[in-house]
């Protein structure tokens, strides 16, 4: 994809707001949740982080995305994939679901993602904070309109790849989430647009 299309595929998705909620697990599927990560969480071969890395850092947007800086987020953060995780957000064709695995007093920085690979987020064990940027792009980059979201523990949230994105908890522990994403299509669209 060149990087005009990309620039205007950014535009289309910046006419959504940096997050919507668009479901809540419930506690039978926490529960599951919770137990296929349990039983997964203990063997070091199950972690993914390396193979997220690799693809984020050949995905990274150009100018704002984390690109070569991912494999530093090794110390601090991780993941596990999982087909296991349930998430009942039927509207959408959801795929690469993974644990998120982000260490007590971390943070994840701001970045972009690829526009036509949307985001769900759903915290397991600790609530979410995430802050967006939504101003204009101007000489700093992006200036600072934060908009922030408190998502919290079995709340399932569609996160904008579009808008440079901050993910931070207050949790003494490792905070557990679980992400997932789905592709960019005209019906996936038009359902985030009504639920606004």
């Amino acid at each position: 994809m060149s990087k005009i299309d990309e620039l205007r595929l950014h535009g289309r998705n910046r006419k959504l707001p940096p997050a919507i909620k668009v479901g809540q697990l419930t506690p039978e599927i926490m529960l599951h949740n919770l137990f296929i990560y349990h039983s997964l969480a203990d063997d070091p071969s199950n972690l993914t982080g390396e193979q997220t890395a690799e693809h984020r850092h050949q995905n990274a947007v150009v100018g704002v995305s984390t690109g070569e800086s991912v494999y530093q987020l090794a110390d601090f953060y991780n993941q596990i994939h999982s087909d296991e995780i349930t998430l009942h957000c039927s509207i959408f064709d959801i795929k690469n679901q993974r644990y998120a695995m982000l260490d007590p007093g971390q943070h994840l920085d701001y970045h972009m993602d690829p526009p036509n690979t949307y985001n769900i987020i759903c915290p397991l064990s600790d609530p979410v904070t995430l802050k967006a940027q939504t101003g204009k792009r101007g000489e700093d980059l992006w200036n600072k309109d934060i908009k922030e979201y408190n998502i919290d523990i079995g709340e399932i949230w569609f996160i904008n790849p579009s808008h440079p994105h901050a993910s931070f908890h207050e949790s003494q522990d490792v905070r557990v989430a679980v992400l997932a994403n789905f592709d960019y299509t005209k019906e996936a669209y038009d359902h985030l647009t009504r639920l606004l």
